[in-house]
């Protein structure tokens, strides 16, 4: 995660990482990760912009086991 400066205080920010950059990061394609959602193997979004611009917490990815940088 990035820290940033608030009140002199170094606050870290949970990045969101959006369906097309994790399918990249995965090497894989958006219906792949619809399939790993619906079995268990990845945590639903928990960022939605609209119905179709979706994302995840880089908190969320760390939880489920993901170690993405």
């Amino acid at each position: 995660m990035n820290a940033v400066a608030k009140n002199n205080e170094l606050v870290e920010i949970d990045r969101v990482i959006w369906r097309p950059d994790l399918c990249i990061m995965f090497g894989v394609g958006s219906q792949c990760l619809s399939t790993w959602i619906k079995a268990g193997k990845l945590p639903p979004p928990d960022v939605a912009l609209s119905q179709r611009t979706m994302g995840w917490r880089m908190s969320t990815l760390h939880a489920a086991g993901l170690g993405l940088v």
